[in-house]
């Protein structure tokens, strides 16, 4: 069909694109290998460019900790990142405890109501695209958190708080919310902008419609590309007298770049927080990678006893782990032959990738 020449034409010069789909250019780690699996496919990606991600649970499940995660890690591939804190969550100590660097790279933001956070993201991306057009591949990397979509108000919430009344909002936070986070969509689909927001589930009243026992809200669902469900689970020492740290149970709820509702749990000691490798020992062994027979584990010829997965092996099983699930990595793979698994150090290429997954490289 000759005419859909001329179309195509007509179309690129309102500025319109026209080809194929833009698969994410870049991916931010969460900070933990298995949860990056569960939300995008592969161990090594996470957080996409151009699209947004939510990290949804019931209070106290992690989401504030995760969502500080994505920052660290954004830093670390030479992000900015910017904060719109509407619960004071993310202040400077906080973050600082998950590494963060708050002063640099980075900008915090309060804010009270949903009008304010799109003042806030409609100028930064309006000055953003001006300086570096709408999608050059080469342009500086931000990365947005916004912490929490829930404690937002509308501003006619705000208005009455101020004249002493309560009233119901007749479902005009939730239209507000969904209208926000659409246009959101459209303005982060092609800078390099990486977005991440966290949201409260509800208990769900009618068990019978298949929802489970936490339901999102339609303004979160309708919207993201990705939605990570938490809930928590106390971890406890060995002889079960003392809390330490959450058991986070972690499930895709939402996902376009895998398959949905798959689920691991991670754990985070409170001194020492979320180790990224964490969870892989039950990849591994789902996958057959690592075996165990009684309390004994083995991986190559090497074993240990006891359920964690020993440091010395971690960066190496998790370059198997990627390779089986045949994502990008294979390449690597296939040139590299200094693959030796019953080695007790990492092989010189796992220490490449290790590296290069903690941005030193």
């Amino acid at each position: 069909m000759d005419f859909l020449k001329s179309v195509e034409k007509d179309l690129e010069k309102s500025g319109m694109h026209v080809g194929a789909s833009e698969p994410p250019r870049y991916w931010f780690s969460t900070g933990n290998y298995v949860l990056n699996k569960l939300i995008s496919g592969s161990f090594l990606k996470g957080v996409p460019q151009g699209r947004l991600i939510s990290f949804t649970g019931p209070s106290g499940a992690g989401k504030s900790f995760l969502a500080g995660s994505t920052l660290r890690e954004a830093q670390k591939a030479g992000a900015h990142c910017v904060v719109l804190d509407s619960e004071n969550a993310l202040d400077d100590d906080f973050v600082r405890g998950i590494g963060v660097d708050p002063d640099n790279n980075y900008t915090y933001i309060p804010v009270d109501t949903i009008p304010e956070v799109k003042k806030v993201v409609a100028a930064f991306l309006t000055g953003y695209k001006k300086e570096y057009g709408n999608s050059d591949p080469d342009a500086p990397k931000v990365h947005f958190v916004i912490d929490s979509l829930d404690m937002l108000l509308t501003a006619t919430e705000e208005e009455q708080f101020e004249k002493g009344i309560t009233k119901g909002d007749q479902g005009q936070r939730n239209k507000q919310l969904k209208a926000m986070l659409r246009s959101f969509v459209q303005a982060v689909k092609h800078p390099n902008i990486t977005m991440v927001v966290t949201s409260q589930v509800y208990k769900n009243q009618d068990v019978t419609n298949g929802e489970g026992v936490w339901v999102v809200s339609d303004a979160v669902k309708f919207s993201l590309s990705q939605i990570v469900m938490l809930t928590k689970l106390k971890l406890k020492n060995k002889a079960k007298t003392e809390v330490t740290g959450i058991r986070m149970k972690v499930e895709g709820y939402k996902t376009r770049f895998t398959k949905p509702f798959q689920t691991a749990t991670i754990e985070v000691p409170y001194d020492e927080g979320m180790d990224p490798y964490n969870g892989l020992l039950e990849v591994a062994l789902s996958m057959g990678i690592i075996t165990n027979r009684g309390a004994w584990y083995y991986f190559g010829e090497e074993k240990w006893n006891g359920k964690e997965l020993p440091a010395n092996y971690a960066a190496e099983v998790l370059v198997q782990c990627e390779a089986k699930s045949k994502t990008f990595l294979t390449a690597v793979l296939e040139e590299d032959e200094e693959d030796n698994p019953s080695s007790k150090e990492p092989s010189a290429k796992a220490k490449r990738i290790a590296k290069a997954l903690a941005g030193e490289d």
